[in-house]
């Protein structure tokens, strides 16, 4: 699977809102930083990444998120099995302008797929955290 297509997975997840699928797009151990704050979870807190996973698309939700779509701006590969990439999105909202937000994502093979290992998201203008 290339990158492309993982990230048009990860983004049928993502806008399904499916946090069951979205997590198991990760490895663990993982680390975020959202909304300026840093997370790890360690390589048995597969259900701490989870409930985070729920509790951040539960808010999407209830901000009125009704899908989202993404665009790979960059991809920068180190090697065959790991790579950064730079993902724009588009969340639309019901009754609400869309947010437009940039996330970065570090990822490597595991058994001959893709997963995130990593991400940070940027902070800009549309996005919820403002």
């Amino acid at each position: 699977m290339t990158l492309q297509q993982f990230f048009e997975q990860y983004s049928k997840a993502y806008s399904a809102l499916d946090a069951r699928a979205v997590s198991a797009m990760f490895t663990r151990p993982f680390t975020a930083v959202h909304h300026g704050q840093i997370a790890t979870f360690g390589i048995d807190e597969e259900e701490a990444l989870y409930q985070a996973t729920l509790g951040i698309l539960e808010y999407y939700r209830s901000q009125g998120v009704s899908s989202a779509s993404c665009h790979v701006a960059e991809i920068l590969p180190f090697g065959s099995d790991l790579a950064s990439v730079k993902v724009r999105w588009t969340a639309m909202r019901h009754n609400a302008e869309p947010w437009l937000f940039t996330t970065g994502y570090h990822l490597k093979r595991e058994r001959g797929e893709w997963r995130i290992y990593g991400l940070a998201q940027f902070e800009e203008h549309s996005h919820p955290a403002h």
